[in-house]
């Protein structure tokens, strides 16, 4: 994208009509994601008529709800060509994504992008590099947030981030935030765009924030922040490495000798010197890890054709919900409307009234209760219920999802093993929602792989547990991905890996169907013989990976308890070790 150098002001006024522009050409899908969640809370609203329904039968919600799931996908990396040296690698990376996935919140994540997904058709997924996050050894380190497709606005009529020239995201801070993340002065902080206005500004006054990532001439990724009049942030080089020199003779500050009033600017670093682990000698010309890559992940919920994000179940079943909001409401007049009508005769001494009980009819001497009567106009609802639940029936099929994998209906009393198979066959049409889950968070996980390789200077120390439930160390050392290239005669990195799914991972299946599981097979032997010490300490190390209640305490006494008889353990071969 053509960005001229240009004054401050110029600049500004450049990305805001950008901004501009491309927000009016999305408009239409804004729209349609308002219609969507109005719908998934309840709407009234009635598409093409002036009236609203009067009461809700909230199907999408209920729709929405039982797709919902709590599984986070595990990282698998593999590297493109096989050595022991890049196997071990791709461990490094697998383990620290893994690690990355109780570090930080992605259970919270997940339960919205969950939402986002089926009520908009997709969520965006930003990864960012913190270089003041405390980690406690170490500083430094990735944030991931999960953002709604409403927050962001895409370069009109392309449909795939991969081949944008620039998007936009929009954050929602406080006055007080912009100070502290972006060193704007109090007395400027009334030209940001305020979301809401007050008399008085204070701390709880929020502002909008746009953020454009573009591609400049050179093919690096380019970031400009602004709010309102401010600009927050102008880099041309997003991912490169950042320094203060002198203007005059080039050094850092520690190295500056000029005498006088002293003018710094900010440059880009290409470079860095890395010692040879085999002469300790300085390695001139290695360079920084840059990423070509926009720092956002497209989580689709289905494909659609020339859509950035994917099918929304909320549009997919809306007749239905619409039609179903009609017969609901008709249902409800009819039975407001309904009553019994007492029948008198002229004479009678009474007067009626609305109230139900309280009533006392007395009868004069010689009258017969024949003399009186009623009118029963009770309507018959039982087509209208029909017709909903043919509906409610209907939107179900539209989108894949059966009494059994919503847990209801009369297989409700199985197995856990028999409800998922028979979820699993059921539920062959929501496969593709499941694989472009996946292929979103493989997508996310080579972008903190990258940004790991830009930006850890220091090794990260991380843990995993082996098959046999024993703790282990790991480091992940960008320095292991770097290189001598032949064919150039120069140092780069390694990132050819690829990234996928561990579907070993017990993502894929119900904890409960998991604990039968493992019981089975240490019924069957599988396990090896179910009365060895050895034996019951699998079974319960794969318990405990399927988050069995008290399994931990179960592993750590077995594992004592063969410490303590000097029980030797075996490998998969059967081989002691």
């Amino acid at each position: 994208m053509k960005t001229e150098k240009k004054n401050g002001a110029e600049r500004l006024a450049f990305f805001r009509a950008l901004y501009e522009s491309a927000k009016h050409a999305y408009s239409d899908i804004l729209d349609e994601f308002d219609k969507n969640m109005a719908q998934y809370r309840g709407s009234l609203d009635i598409d093409g008529g002036k009236e609203k329904a009067i009461t809700v039968r909230n199907i999408t919600y209920e729709i929405v709800e039982s797709q919902v799931s709590s599984d986070i996908p595990q990282p698998k990396v593999d590297s493109a060509t096989y050595s022991e040296e890049k196997t071990r690698a791709a461990h490094a990376v697998e383990t620290l994504c893994r690690s990355l996935r109780d570090r930080l919140n992605f259970e919270e994540m997940n339960d919205i992008d969950e939402r986002y997904t089926y009520i908009y058709g997709g969520s965006v997924w930003f990864v960012e590099w913190d270089s003041t996050a405390d980690f406690g050894d170490v500083t430094g380190g990735v944030r991931v947030h999960c953002i709604s497709p409403k927050d962001f606005v895409p370069q009109p009529n392309v449909y795939h981030i991969s081949d944008m020239e620039y998007c936009f995201l929009r954050f929602i801070t406080t006055r007080a935030e912009l100070s502290r993340k972006y060193g704007v002065k109090d007395t400027d902080t009334y030209l940001a765009d305020f979301e809401t206005s007050s008399e008085y500004f204070d701390d709880g006054d929020t502002v909008s924030v746009i953020l454009c990532f573009y591609r400049g001439d050179d093919g690096n990724i380019g970031e400009f922040t602004f709010s309102g009049e401010l600009i927050l942030s102008d880099i041309e080089n997003y991912y490169k490495r950042k320094t203060k020199v002198c203007k005059n003779c080039g050094n850092v500050p520690d190295k500056c000798l000029c005498e006088g009033k002293k003018s710094f600017i900010t440059c880009d670093v290409d470079f860095e010197d890395v010692n040879d682990k085999s002469s300790g000698r300085a390695i001139k010309k290695v360079p920084y890890y840059t990423p070509k890559s926009f720092p956002l992940v497209i989580r689709k919920n289905t494909s659609s054709e020339k859509s950035l994000f994917g099918q929304s179940d909320c549009k997919y079943i809306r007749p239905e919900q619409q039609a179903i909001n009609k017969i609901e409401s008709r249902i409800l007049q009819k039975l407001l409307r309904a009553g019994v009508t007492p029948i008198v005769p002229e004479d009678a001494s009474i007067t009626l009234n609305n109230s139900v009980f309280g009533q006392i009819i007395k009868m004069k001497p010689g009258e017969s209760m024949a003399q009186y009567g009623k009118v029963d106009t009770t309507p018959d609802i039982s087509q209208d219920i029909a017709e909903a639940e043919r509906l409610y029936e209907h939107s179900k099929r539209i989108l894949g999802i059966s009494d059994a994998y919503q847990g209801i209906g009369e297989f409700a009393n199985e197995s856990g093993v028999a409800r998922q198979l028979r979820i699993a066959q059921a539920s062959g049409r929501l496969e593709s929602k499941k694989k472009m889950k996946h292929t979103a968070y493989a997508a996310l996980d080579r972008l903190i792989f990258e940004h790991y390789l830009a930006f850890a200077d220091e090794p990260r120390k991380m843990r995993y547990k082996d098959a046999y439930g024993k703790l282990h160390n790991a480091i992940f050392n960008r320095y292991d991905f770097l290189f001598f290239d032949t064919g150039t005669l120069s140092f780069r990195y390694d990132d050819s890996y690829m990234f996928s799914v561990d579907l070993n991972g017990g993502s894929e299946y119900q904890r409960e169907a998991l604990w039968e599981r493992n019981l089975e097979n240490l019924k069957s032997g599988t396990l090896g013989d179910p009365t060895l010490p050895t034996t019951l300490l699998r079974y319960w190390q794969c318990q405990e990976r399927a988050h069995y209640p008290y399994a931990r305490e179960n592993v750590e006494y077995f594992s004592e308890l063969i410490e303590k008889e000097e029980i030797p353990y075996a490998n998969e071969s059967g081989t002691e070790i």
